[in-house]
């Protein structure tokens, strides 16, 4: 019971879409829906107007969106830097909103206040770290 299978140019796989050039374009926007809908759910509690401090809205960002951006991230870690500064404005974005900062007010001044890191150093901690699990795993070769 041979088969072909189809030649498809992009896949899906465990939550992370492979396309033929591993460019990871569809991947960078299918997360920046993900992140903008659950943006949506939670504004509430992180927007302009939320009762929480804002020490509790920097720990929701931190727990609830930026998992959601930075899902896979030590293999799509290797895409065109424009793909990854598209996650990197997502995440200025929502920090602006969680501040209600003024258009004058830099973006790294916003993370140095909030002790967020930018999201190309969070991947690449979490890239070491990934690599690092992998040489140190008793069943690695």
């Amino acid at each position: 019971m041979e088969e072909d299978l189809p030649w498809e140019n992009q896949v899906k796989y465990l939550g992370l879409i492979l396309d033929s050039k591993l460019s990871f374009r569809q991947h960078s926007k299918y997360n920046s829906d993900k992140f903008w809908n659950k943006v949506h759910m939670i504004i509430p509690l992180i927007g302009r107007h939320s009762p929480l401090s804002l020490n509790n809205k920097v720990l929701s960002c931190k727990q609830i969106l930026r998992p959601i951006l930075t899902y896979s991230a030590p293999i799509w870690c290797i895409t065109a830097k424009t793909h990854r500064r598209k996650i990197q404005i997502l995440q200025n974005k929502i920090l602006r909103i969680m501040t209600n900062a003024p258009w004058f007010v830099r973006n790294d001044v916003i993370h140095k206040d909030l002790k967020i890191e930018l999201i190309e150093d969070h991947v690449k901690t979490l890239s070491r770290k990934f690599f690092s699990q992998l040489q140190d795993h008793k069943n690695s070769y």
